[in-house]
């Protein structure tokens, strides 16, 4: 492989666009969704664009940040389904619908193991009651995720509280 990786490692891509876009607010937890389906907690990161030599003759970067997060936050199950009407079986576990602050932590592995058991259960359920995954029914998710040890509030919370939002 003349020393390069046998597999490229690619930070980040194009993202579906749903009815929810889960935003820095969201990992800040400025906003709380009432709909959580898994829970994030890395804090939010993204490489610097560029290096360059400032006028003292020092390099600096620009571009990147890291804010680290006080608290998990809830990511909404609208981010992993697409808007009704353009795909009615379609559970999307990566390429969430986040912005590029947001995904900066959604995309740590650990998210994407709480997601994809998500997304199968919502799966699931959609072919159990023979809906589109954007029908099934949020607190039947719920139950069957809690029921099967998902997280989905921070320990310290005794329930979701906060700004509620329908979309963006």
């Amino acid at each position: 492989n003349n020393h390069w990786p046998v597999q490229l490692y690619v930070r980040e891509s194009r993202r579906m666009r749903s009815d929810y876009v889960v935003t820095e607010h969201d990992c800040q937890r400025r906003v709380i969704t009432d709909k959580g389906i898994a829970l994030g907690s890395y804090a939010m990161d993204s490489h610097n664009t560029q290096y360059f030599v400032n006028k003292d003759g020092f390099a600096n970067t620009e571009g990147g940040y890291f804010w680290r997060l006080d608290k998990a936050y809830p990511i909404d199950y609208r981010a992993i389904i697409p808007k009704k009407g353009e795909c009615s079986n379609l559970l999307v576990t990566v390429c969430v619908s986040v912005t590029h602050a947001a995904y900066g932590s959604i995309r740590q592995e650990p998210c994407y193991m709480m997601i994809g058991h998500a997304a199968g259960a919502a799966a699931s359920l959609a072919i159990d009651k023979r809906v589109s995954v954007q029908d099934v029914d949020y607190n039947l998710l719920k139950d069957k995720l809690l029921k099967e040890g998902q997280m989905l509030v921070d320990l310290d919370d005794s329930k979701f509280s906060g700004n509620q939002r329908e979309g963006n």
